[in-house]
């Protein structure tokens, strides 16, 4: 121990800014401090300070600009870097060297580090740090951006691109303009000028990813501001980067929105996406009870994850997929849903014209673009649905209309899933294995608390039908990808698992979306991140063989599906899998499931 700094010299250097607060901690433990008692010193410590402005930042210098960047991502508690270098990014990867506290999570192929970091976001709550190299690992992760940026996830892009010295000329690898190539897909590109405005930069990326709607942002460095020594420069603390992004409903909407809950006969609530971003399931239990309302997921094409209890009384499936409990309900609500994410135009809308219609949403884009209202909120969901039930909690409730609306969804409810369990039981020998059968074996095997990663393009159906959702952090977890760029779930299980290492992770994949992104496998073994994944093997693009057959043209008459058909040869997944270091096995008989 006589090697690690005293107590009091630890608390110079943090107060100094010598020493970031998690550093801190660890030192404290390694002089036998149980972890609650360094958090609390580390608190204390800086409590008492009194030295003003310096508190809230670290001055810097001598230092090279990859140097900065690596100090910059301590302060900001990073622990991870996805990436994928090169030759450009040297002064950064140099910088790495001694920083143990950050660990680069090396990826094979640029799509899979995108896909690490957006199931690292998801999992941790936190924004996600990646490093690319130059226009070409940029534009091989442009797919996995467009998911990252239809799901609103946190994340900080950083590319490399060719010194300024050489820019302008044509060089290897150069992009004119490389900072816009996202495009529409970042919530702000930036082409960095400076090396001493690296902090002030990365400062500005992290807050903009995290303000509401969030979503990736985008930065490009020349090769030689990463490597060209800083004389001067400010990292400003996270403490005075916190913005108060809690956007609550005014009390006069929450009222209005009670009346009309407690006016209406019979309404329909649809809980989306943001539910599962921001929370709010667990008051919208609560409401559902109290009101005796049906609650649905949004529409499938929205691939939204299931975020209310999918074994509650009051839980009617699928709006526009599974039949409605009562064809004459006269309020509809979305809740941080899109209303509607569709993959083509209705014959008809699918709300009825006579019902009331409210959107609640943290997008103002999203709110009245297809549908008018009847009400309009801009607000966090777990803000509106809060304050909502301490509302309606105050009221005179009409009891008796309540317990019979109660009483029909409850029906609903045992009817719905009785009517899926004879499904199953109708195909329950087919072979090969039926996707109801499958689904059903892995709902009574997988852990209560498991992350179920999904990335299925058509047999999400089964997924959303027979698996058991909960609600909160301690339940079974539906986490998935709105984007549609194939290639998402296996680096989004292993981002996951890496965020959660105390819970099971399991991926639910189809066979056509797993080839585009099976080079994760390497980083999971690389990494030894252990995560199950199952391969639903239907060997075809299925979603483009429907919509062949249904189009009910040439194809659907000659059963001769141009571009679906995955076979001859087929594709043996399990030796692709053990060729990066991963073990598996193909399962053919439905009775060797268990």
């Amino acid at each position: 121990m006589s090697d690690i700094p005293s107590i009091s010299d630890s608390v110079r250097a943090l107060l100094e800014g010598q020493l970031s607060r998690r550093k801190f901690m660890k030192r404290m433990s390694a002089l036998g401090f149980a972890a609650s008692a360094g958090t609390v010193l580390a608190d204390v410590v800086l409590a008492q300070d009194t030295a003003g402005p310096d508190n809230d930042s670290r001055q810097l210098g001598n230092l090279t600009g990859g140097e900065l960047m690596a100090e910059f991502l301590s302060d900001w508690d990073v622990q991870y870097i996805f990436g994928l270098g090169g030759s450009e990014e040297v002064g950064f990867l140099d910088a790495l060297v001694d920083k143990p506290d950050l660990q680069y999570i090396l990826a094979i192929h640029e799509s899979s580090a995108m896909a690490m970091a957006d199931g690292y976001a998801k999992s941790s709550g936190k924004t996600a740090f990646i490093n690319l190299h130059s226009v070409a690992g940029a534009s091989y992760a442009l797919g996995q951006m467009v998911n990252s940026f239809k799901d609103r996830t946190p994340l900080v892009i950083t590319v490399g691109r060719q010194s300024t010295d050489i820019r302008g000329s044509n060089a290897f690898l150069e992009a004119v303009n490389l900072h816009m190539l996202p495009g529409p897909y970042s919530r702000w590109n930036w082409d960095v000028l400076r090396s001493d405005s690296i902090p002030e930069v990365l400062r500005r990326a992290f807050l903009i990813s995290r303000l509401p709607p969030s979503g990736p942002t985008f930065l490009t460095f020349s090769k030689d501001l990463w490597e060209e020594t800083v004389a001067a420069a400010e990292i400003i603390s996270p403490s005075r980067s916190i913005v108060d992004a809690s956007l609550h409903a005014d009390e006069k909407v929450i009222k209005t929105l009670a009346d009309m809950l407690i006016a209406a006969k019979f309404p329909l609530l649809i809980a989306g996406r943001e539910l599962s971003q921001y929370g709010g399931a667990e008051p919208l239990v609560a409401i559902a009870e109290l009101l005796g309302v049906s609650v649905m997921s949004d529409v499938p094409a929205s691939h939204s994850p299931l975020v209310f209890p999918t074994t509650h009384p009051n839980y009617g499936g699928h709006f526009s997929l599974d039949p409605n409990l009562s064809d004459d309900y006269d309020l509809f609500w979305s809740i941080g849903g899109t209303m509607f994410t569709l993959f083509r135009r209705p014959s008809q809308p699918l709300v009825r014209s006579a019902a009331s219609i409210v959107h609640t949403s943290i997008d103002g884009q999203q709110i009245g673009r297809n549908y008018p209202l009847d009400l309009a909120v801009v607000g966090r969901s777990d803000l509106i649905l809060s304050a909502l039930l301490e509302e309606l909690r105050s009221r005179d409730l009409p009891s008796a209309r309540i317990a019979n609306r109660q009483r029909v969804i409850a029906a609903g409810h045992e009817a719905r899933r009785k009517r899926l369990a004879e499904r199953a039981s109708a195909v329950w020998e087919q072979t090969p294995i039926a996707p109801e059968r499958l689904a059903v074996e892995l709902n009574q095997r997988l852990a209560s608390d498991a992350l179920v990663v999904c990335e299925l393009a058509t047999s999400d159906l089964y997924v959303w039908q027979y698996l058991d959702f909960a609600v909160g952090t301690a339940g079974r977890r539906h986490i998935t990808s709105s984007g549609g760029c194939l290639g998402w779930g296996t680096g989004a299980a292993i981002g996951a698992k890496i965020a959660q290492p105390g819970k099971p992770v399991v991926l639910l994949v189809g066979d056509g979306s797993f080839q585009f992104g099976i080079q994760a496998l390497w980083s999971a073994a690389r990494y030894k991140v252990p995560v199950a994944i199952i391969i639903w093997n239907n060997n075809s693009y299925q979603a483009n063989r429907r919509a062949l057959h249904n189009y009910g043209k040439r194809a659907a008459a000659t059963g001769k599906y141009i571009g679906c058909y995955l076979g001859s040869p087929d594709i043996d997944n399990v030796q692709i899998a053990r060729g990066y270091g991963v073990q598996g096995e193909r399962v053919d008989d439905p009775d060797k499931l268990g």
